[in-house]
């Protein structure tokens, strides 16, 4: 079995990037199982904004897309977005193998462990984006008002070559949010989940932090495997695939 994970940055082009490109192989290898392998191709260009506006998401979330067609073209069994699972809609219209919505999936299965959670991510308007996900996913309910941590994306090889200031500060962050009430952490982007990963903090005073890497894979596996026997999404009303000739044209015109 072979599943890509997208990256919604450039991994592999650049050294800042290096420590968490190695973290994510070397977490991914543990996670999987022997007879699946997992890629995590870099975003196909580079894009500035770093998940700071919209505007930036949505050329994100083409690049996504496109991702997702090259996988299938290229006889991968799962695809996987980013943590801001992104082309939601599109992803279902285009592609035929299963696609896994990250956060959704780790939404889903922590559901199981933990009474609710807290969205803990590392900048305030990312903060926003991941509470509309939560509407999305009609959780709200389940969750705890979340907060953030001001890491800089140029801190993504900081954060693994000088970790304790960084700790600190998420911890105390970490600490309010279990103080209110917070069962479960979703950390995100998913540099910071695998972050605290590597520096053993699975937990912070009995609430669970999500290892949103690990549920990905393992529902990705799932997915192929109940597609074998049968099992298959909802494609009809808003989930519906288009015809197959407007199909091949949203494919001519994103492979643009």
């Amino acid at each position: 079995m072979k599943i890509w994970i997208q990256s919604g940055t450039p991994l592999g082009k650049s050294e800042l990037y290096k420590p968490y490109s190695e973290s994510l192989k070397k977490h991914a290898q543990k996670v999987c199982r022997a007879d699946t392998v997992v890629e995590f191709p870099h975003l196909g260009r580079d894009l500035p904004g770093a998940g700071r506006s919209r505007t930036h998401l949505h050329f994100v979330t083409h690049e996504t897309i496109k991702g997702a067609m090259r996988a299938e073209a290229e006889g991968y069994d799962a695809f996987v977005t980013n943590c801001l699972d992104l082309g939601f809609n599109e992803l279902r219209e285009l592609v035929n193998i299963p696609v896994v919505f990250m956060t959704q999936s780790t939404l889903a299965y922590y559901s199981q462990l933990a009474p609710n959670f807290a969205f803990l991510v590392n900048s305030e308007r990312l903060h926003y984006f991941f509470q509309e996900i939560a509407e999305r996913y009609k959780v709200r309910e389940r969750m705890v008002p979340g907060g953030y941590v001001s890491f800089a994306f140029t801190d993504y090889a900081n954060l693994w070559n000088n970790p304790q200031p960084f700790i600190e500060a998420f911890m105390k962050v970490a600490t309010e949010l279990a103080g209110r009430g917070a069962a479960s952490f979703c950390p995100a982007g998913l540099y910071l989940s695998q972050w605290l990963i590597d520096q053993g903090i699975r937990e912070v005073n009995g609430a669970i932090v999500m290892d949103q890497l690990a549920v990905a894979i393992k529902t990705a596996e799932l997915m192929v495997d109940l597609q074998r026997v049968g099992i298959k999404r909802y494609q009809a009303g808003s989930w519906a695939v288009p015809p197959e000739d407007v199909r091949k044209l949203l494919v001519a015109e994103l492979a643009l």
